[in-house]
């Protein structure tokens, strides 16, 4: 995969792990809370997430 598409592919994941926070911190109405495994794997997510973010903008502009 090219570096664009690479970043691209970090961005969406970031953004689904941060929707899928969001879901754990707050679940809407009707959805039952799971409570520390909803967290323990939307954090999973979300350090996969920005570890994936980390090593497709290292070395880039855009990055800094």
């Amino acid at each position: 995969m090219d570096k664009r598409g690479a970043q691209l592919q970090a961005r969406l994941k970031w953004e689904v792990a941060c929707e899928r926070m969001a879901i754990a911190l707050n679940p809407p109405p009707g959805v039952a809370r799971d409570g520390v495994h909803d967290l323990e794997a939307a954090l999973g997510l979300v350090q996969a997430a920005l570890e994936e973010v980390r090593e497709a903008f290292k070395d880039s502009p855009e990055g800094h």
